[in-house]
C-alpha cells in the first residue's frame, strides 16, 4: 500500500510502498477513504523543536484525522463488522490505569498510543486500529466530513471547558479549529464572541460564522478593545489557539476576575506570565488545557450537535487532494483556514 512515512529526524517525508498492516484480535483493518492534514502533521513534517522533544521512535506513518470502511475484524472485536463506516479517535488508552478508570481515558498516562506518532497513522491506504479508538460514522456524513470530526471534537472539548452559555468569550487564533470553536460557542449560547488573529481574511470568515467583534492583533490593542467592549470587566473566558506568549499575556489582562483561560495552541518554548501574581493568582483565574477529546463524551456531544443540522462540516473542507500531492498540501496549508482533505480511490484489500 501507499503511505506517507516519517523515517528521518529532519524535515521531510517519504512516500513509500509498504505491506497492508496485519491486525491483532482486538483491532480492525480500515480502508482509509479520506484523511485530513492538521497543523501538528505539518510540525512533524518540519520536525520542529516541540516534535523533536517528544523523542518519537522512527519510522512511523503520519496522519491522525480520517474516516474509512472496515474491511477486516479481529476475533475479539465486538460491535463492529466488515463494511461499517468509521472515524477514528487519535488516542488509544490502556483502559485500566487510575487515570482511565477515573474518566480520563483521553489523557491516559500509561503509554497511551497516539495515531501518527507512536502508532502508525492514517496517511496510507489502510490502517490497523484498536477497537477502543473506533467511532461509527453516521450515514448522513460523507467520508470527507468524517475525516474532520476529530478536530471538530477538539474544538468541542475546548469550548465545553470555556462554558460559554450566557457569557462572553475570546477565541484567539481562528484557523480551522478556531473557526469550529466560533460556530460551536455561538450554538451553545455565547452572548458576545471576540475573535483575534493577524489575518483579516480569517477574521472575516469568523464573523460569518458568528464572531461579534474582530480584532487584528497587528493593528489593534487586544486588551483596550476588550475592556472597552465589556465595560472594563474583560471577557468571561478565553480559548487560546495561538500558543504565542505575547498574546497569552494579553489574554491574562483581557479576561475578567475569576475568569477562565483554556490553552489549546502548542507552546514551543517555556511560557512566562509577565504578571503572574496580580494577573493570575490574585484574580483567581482558572487556567487549564485540553488534549484531544473526552472519550466518549465529547464524541456524543458532537454527534448530537451535527444531528440538528445547525452546523455544516462541509464548510470546513478547504480543498480536496490526493495523497501523492502531500508536498503540495504542506506548502498550501498556511493559505487555508479549513482542512485539506486527501481522498482515496475506493477498492478492496
Amino acid at each position: 500500500m501507499k503511505a506517507i512515512l516519517k523515517d528521518k529526524p529532519e524535515a521531510g517525508f517519504n512516500l513509500v510502498d509498504m505491506p497492508v498492516p496485519e491486525i491483532g484480535k482486538d483491532q480492525v483493518l480500515i480502508k482509509v477513504e479520506a484523511s485530513a492534514l492538521c497543523r501538528s502533521d505539518v510540525d512533524v513534517y518540519e520536525w520542529t523543536p516541540l516534535v523533536q522533544k517528544a523523542n518519537y521512535d522512527l519510522p512511523f506513518v503520519m496522519g491522525h484525522e480520517f474516516a474509512g470502511t472496515i474491511v477486516k475484524v479481529g476475533e475479539s472485536v465486538r460491535g463492529y463488522e466488515e463494511g461499517d463506516r468509521v472515524a477514528g479517535e487519535t488516542h488509544i488508552p490502556c483502559g485500566w490505569c487510575e487515570t482511565c478508570r477515573n474518566g480520563n481515558q483521553h489523557i491516559c498516562g500509561n503509554h497511551m498510543g497516539v495515531l501518527g506518532r507512536t502508532v502508525n497513522g492514517c496517511f496510507a491506504e489502510y490502517i490497523a486500529l484498536h477497537e477502543k479508538a473506533l467511532i461509527k460514522l453516521p450515514d448522513r456524513l460523507s467520508f470527507a466530513e468524517g475525516a474532520i470530526l476529530e478536530p471538530f471534537a477538539t474544538a468541542m472539548h475546548a469550548v465545553s471547558k470555556a462554558n460559554p452559555s450566557g457569557k462572553s468569550l475570546l477565541i484567539a487564533g481562528v484557523g480551522t479549529i478556531g473557526q469550529m470553536a466560533v460556530e460551536i460557542a455561538k450554538y451553545l449560547g455565547c452572548t458576545r464572541l471576540f475573535a483575534v488573529d493577524i489575518s483579516d481574511e480569517k477574521l472575516e470568515e469568523s464573523q460569518r460564522r458568528g464572531a461579534d467583534v474582530l480584532i487584528n492583533g497587528m493593528k489593534g490593542d487586544l486588551v483596550q478593545i476588550i475592556k472597552r467592549e465589556t465595560d472594563g470587566y474583560g471577557v468571561d473566558a478565553v480559548i487560546d489557539f495561538t500558543g504565542n506568549e505575547r498574546v497569552i499575556n494579553q489574554e491574562v489582562e483581557a479576561v475578567r476576575i475569576a475568569g477562565t483561560i483554556v490553552h489549546v495552541g502548542m507552546v514551543e518554548k517555556p511560557l512566562t506570565y509577565q504578571n503572574f501574581m496580580y494577573g493570575v493568582v490574585y484574580k483567581e483565574l482558572i487556567v487549564t488545557g485540553i488534549f484531544g477529546r473526552r472519550m466518549y463524551e465529547t464524541w456524543q456531544e458532537v454527534m448530537n450537535i451535527l444531528k440538528t443540522g445547525k452546523i455544516d462540516l462541509k464548510g470546513f473542507i478547504a480543498k480536496k487532494m490526493k495523497l501523492d500531492e502531500f508536498e503540495d498540501a504542506i506548502r498550501e496549508f498556511p493559505s487555508y483556514s479549513g482542512r485539506i482533505v486527501f481522498e482515496q480511490d475506493r477498492g478492496k484489500v
